[in-house]
């Protein structure tokens, strides 16, 4: 299991990294709030496509928001 949640992290840093390459272009042509909403709700349909593909689960999709709430509130 450990090996499996390291492969997961390394290929969320390594889809992170391409990310922000792709970031600074939609920020000059989008406000920081329309570019935030939009990242938003693709998370929101990628976890509810996850959820009904069964690639996840509803503990793993709540990880996720609780994550996400953790870096946005502490």
């Amino acid at each position: 299991m450990a090996d499996d949640d390291s492969k997961f992290r390394a290929d969320v840093s390594a889809c992170a990294t391409e990310l922000n390459r792709h970031l600074p272009e939609l920020a000059r042509r989008h406000t920081p709030l329309a570019l935030m909403t939009a990242m938003a709700e693709h998370a929101g349909g990628a976890l509810h496509l996850c959820l009904r593909a069964g690639t996840c689960t509803p503990e793993q999709a709540r990880a996720v928001l609780k994550e996400v709430e953790k870096l946005v509130f502490e």
